[in-house]
């Protein structure tokens, strides 16, 4: 068990260290975390998901079902949940609600589970969660956030798209469309050329160790305060949700390596996607950076002991 979690969390340690000293040696600014967000996103990331579906036979994807919805569904009611109780119990203001609401419910699978989820869980059921928080993320979380957030930003801001047009949009995205274009590959069980898998795979292996990078340096260059709303986001984040996930998934009979997969999946800390926004909409910077700086240095603690838990 013990080599099992410095398997999962030691490139996560040492990445994230890597990138923070980066920024703290002035190696990359702002602009230039940017352009390699922007690298992952449109290439690396899609390439990375793409081969690994792919390469899932048809027989272990479709046991893999219930693993995707779980993920997705638990993404997205978490998300929901936070901002109506933040919105209507912590009577915090729309857009404060909205980043708290994102923070707890999209976790960083897409780039921390790359790096972490394989060894714990395998690679198919990784690929298969991974692909399951990028669709609630990208295709639930964010538009509605957007939408929520243009709104209630200053009146300097064009009124955003409506919903069916931003779903619209994200499927345009790479990151979107690749996995399901794998999956569709791989339910009429046609099979791509090893050579060619190799080669797409040669930019998606980077994807997960250049988003953690960029994240290093995001938390060097952002203002850290600890105070109670980012204490409060945290515990939710790194703790609640991943637990009461747990007691749900139980309750409805789910496999233990169903409930091992999405727990371990649903306790990688907060998005560096909450933070974009806020700096978009100028809404909660400080708060925002310092959820995402205390969120990555708990959770070394606090996915280790799920990971024990559930081991």
């Amino acid at each position: 068990m013990l080599s099992n979690i410095l398997a999962a969390m030691l490139p996560l340690i040492v990445v994230f260290s890597l990138g923070y000293r980066a920024g703290w040696h002035k190696d990359f600014d702002g602009e230039q975390v940017s352009t390699l967000n922007r690298m992952v996103m449109l290439y690396a990331f899609p390439l990375n998901l793409f081969v690994g579906i792919t390469r899932t036979p048809r027989a272990i994807l479709a046991q893999q079902v219930p693993l995707a919805a779980c993920v997705f569904l638990l993404m997205c009611g978490s998300f929901v949940v936070a901002y109506l109780m933040s919105r209507h119990v912590f009577r915090r203001d729309a857009s404060g609600a909205t980043l708290q609401g994102l923070a707890i419910g999209a976790p960083s699978v897409p780039f921390i589970g790359s790096a972490m989820l394989p060894p714990l869980i395998g690679h198919s059921s990784a690929t298969v969660a991974i692909s399951a928080a990028v669709f609630a993320m990208v295709m639930v979380q964010t538009p509605l956030c957007f939408m929520l957030l243009a709104k209630n930003a200053s009146a300097g801001i064009a009124a955003p798209p409506g919903i069916r047009r931003q779903i619209i949009s994200s499927l345009e995205e790479p990151i979107v469309w690749a996995p399901i274009a794998a999956t569709m590959l791989v339910v009429m069980d046609m099979h791509l050329p090893g050579a060619l898998l190799d080669s797409l795979g040669l930019l998606g292996n980077a994807a997960a160790g250049v988003a953690l990078f960029a994240s290093g340096i995001v938390l060097f260059a952002q203002r850290v305060s600890i105070t109670l709303p980012v204490v409060m986001t945290v515990a939710a984040r790194n703790i609640l949700v991943p637990a009461v996930s747990w007691g749900i998934m139980v309750l409805i009979g789910m496999s233990h390596e169903t409930i091992r997969a999405a727990v371990l999946a649903l306790s990688i800390p907060v998005g560096t996607v909450m933070v974009i926004l806020a700096v978009r909409f100028r809404v909660d910077e400080r708060e925002a950076a310092s959820t995402l700086f205390l969120s990555a240095v708990l959770s070394v603690l606090t996915m280790t002991f799920f990971i024990a838990c559930t081991e």
